[in-house]
């Protein structure tokens, strides 16, 4: 037998979407279109021809669509931004695309970095980890999620600009409303 203390793993469009509810800002509602959301794009961006989606990253936050990563030109990176508008539920979408390919060594290093800024994050007993989203690009730190105030916000902050590697920081992150 084995008991559920809020933390959860579910299966939407074939993404694996792992959400703790206990931390979480956002309902319970909200956390599950958002990982629809996601993998509604996630889905349409590797149906479509021609669009080497692999190198994208997506991230959805109470219906705010952030599109992170690669793709080969600019006519790539607004198709990708026309099909995220597209989508029922999306709200406003932020591109932080890049043209070109991943050097394979940027991608080592940005996956590094993801980890040592997801591990401190989740060890820190100001922060919850769990509710922030960590993607890096290039040396460049995306935190999207919601926080609790702006001491928890300044605090992931700092964490991460700890971490060797990172370049920049982009908060992407809101704080809950109460």
């Amino acid at each position: 037998m084995f008991s559920l203390t809020g933390c959860f793993t579910a299966v939407v469009g074939g993404t694996a979407v792992a959400t703790n509810s206990i931390h979480d800002e956002r309902k319970i509602g909200t956390q599950f279109d958002d990982a629809a959301l996601t993998a509604k794009i996630d889905a349409r961006l590797i149906a479509e021809k021609d669009m080497p989606s692999r190198w994208v990253s997506v991230q959805v936050i109470e219906g705010n669509a952030t599109l992170t990563g690669h793709l080969p030109s600019q006519s790539h990176i607004d198709r990708a931004l026309y099909i995220t508008k597209s989508i029922d539920g999306v709200r406003s979408v932020r591109s932080e695309l890049l043209i070109g390919e991943p050097a394979i060594k940027s991608m080592v290093s940005d996956t590094w970095i993801t980890t040592k800024v997801k591990t401190m994050l989740l060890n820190d007993e100001q922060v919850s980890g769990l509710t922030i989203k960590v993607e890096t690009v290039e040396g460049k730190v995306y935190l999207q999620g919601i926080v609790e105030d702006f001491v928890q916000r300044q605090r992931a902050k700092d964490l991460t600009n700890a971490v060797d590697g990172v370049t920049a920081i982009i908060d992407l992150m809101q704080i809950a409303q109460k």
